[in-house]
């Protein structure tokens, strides 16, 4: 049996936002998880866009995603995914980030926003949390 805390009668409601981060690169992805932890969001983890759409089917509250461009194992990449939640669930803030491929016309989806790699931690935080107050999160 495991003590509670003073004055608290069962498990603390997790009030973080939730923010999915859509990186194929192993090192990249684990960086933009710690920045984003550190920062006070729960993160969850997607290798590519088929991976992220799952996710975002199976898990509601979802509140902000971070994905990169550039998937080479997913069925389409982060501008399209950035175009379809945006469609399917514009609640959820959008955050592209590229080291290579800068948006054409029409490729980022209203309301999305693009930055560059590499991308300064606090810059991260800033641009997401901007999306989720324009959001209302």
């Amino acid at each position: 049996m495991f003590p509670l805390s003073s004055g608290m009668a069962g498990p603390k409601h997790d009030t973080r936002p939730i923010i999915l981060v859509v990186e194929d690169e192993a090192l990249v992805r684990m960086t933009l998880v710690d920045v984003l932890e550190d920062a006070g969001f729960k993160v969850i983890e997607a290798v590519h866009a088929d991976e992220a759409l799952q996710v975002l089917r199976a898990v509601s509250g979802i509140h902000g995603m971070v994905t990169d461009v550039e998937m080479p194992r997913g069925s389409i990449n982060g501008f399209e995914l950035a175009r379809h939640v945006r469609a399917s669930r514009h609640e959820i803030g959008v955050l592209v980030v590229s080291g290579r491929a800068a948006p054409k016309s029409g490729e980022l989806p209203e309301g999305a926003l693009f930055i560059g790699k590499p991308v300064h931690p606090e810059t991260l935080v800033r641009l997401l949390k901007k999306l989720l107050v324009s959001n209302d999160i």
